[in-house]
C-alpha cells in the first residue's frame, strides 16, 4: 500500500515537473537541445520508474496489516530518504531568499551529517565540504560557463 501511495506522488509530482518544464525558455541557435531536455529527461526516467513500483505493488502480494504499521515500518527504514526530500525542499526556499552560496553550505552541511556517521573526526570533514564545495561550483558557473546563480 505504501509503494502505491508513493508511487501516486511521484507520478503527481512529475506531472507538475513536466508541466513546470515548458516554462523553460526555448533552444538559440548555438544550443544542441533546449534547457528544458535535461530536466525532461530526468522526469520521465522518475515516472517510469514510479510506473514500474505502481505495477510491482500490484503484483505482488504481501501479508495484509493496517495502513500506520507499514507507514511506521517505511519511515524507520527510510529515514534519511524523507529527510534529504525535506532538507532540498529547505534549500530550494532558501535559494531566493539569502542566495545560492549560503544556502548550498547549509544543505551540503546538513546532507552530510545526515548520510555520515555522526562522528566528531567526520565533522571537520562535513564542514570543509559544505564550505569549500559551493565556492567551486559558483566559480565554475560563473568564469568558466559564465552562468551567474542567485
Amino acid at each position: 500500500m505504501i509503494d502505491r501511495i508513493f508511487a501516486i506522488f511521484i507520478l503527481l509530482v512529475g506531472g507538475v515537473f513536466f508541466l513546470e518544464s515548458n516554462k523553460f525558455s526555448e533552444k538559440s541557435g548555438v544550443q544542441t537541445f533546449a534547457p528544458s531536455f535535461f530536466p525532461r529527461v530526468i522526469i520521465i526516467l522518475m515516472v517510469i520508474l514510479a510506473i514500474s513500483l505502481l505495477i510491482k505493488s500490484f503484483v505482488s502480494k504481501q501479508g495484509e496489516s493496517s495502513l500506520f504499521t507499514k507507514l511506521k515500518l517505511y519511515v524507520s527504514e527510510h529515514y534519511r530518504v524523507i529527510a534529504i526530500f525535506s532538507l532540498f525542499f529547505v534549500f530550494t526556499i532558501l535559494i531566493p531568499l539569502i542566495g545560492f552560496l549560503f544556502s548550498s553550505m547549509i544543505f551540503m552541511f546538513f546532507s552530510t551529517v545526515i548520510l555520515r556517521p555522526i562522528k566528531m573526526k567526520f565533522m571537520a570533514t562535513n564542514v570543509i565540504l559544505a564550505v569549500t564545495l559551493p565556492f567551486v561550483v559558483q566559480w565554475v558557473f560563473q568564469n568558466i560557463l559564465n552562468i551567474y546563480l542567485p
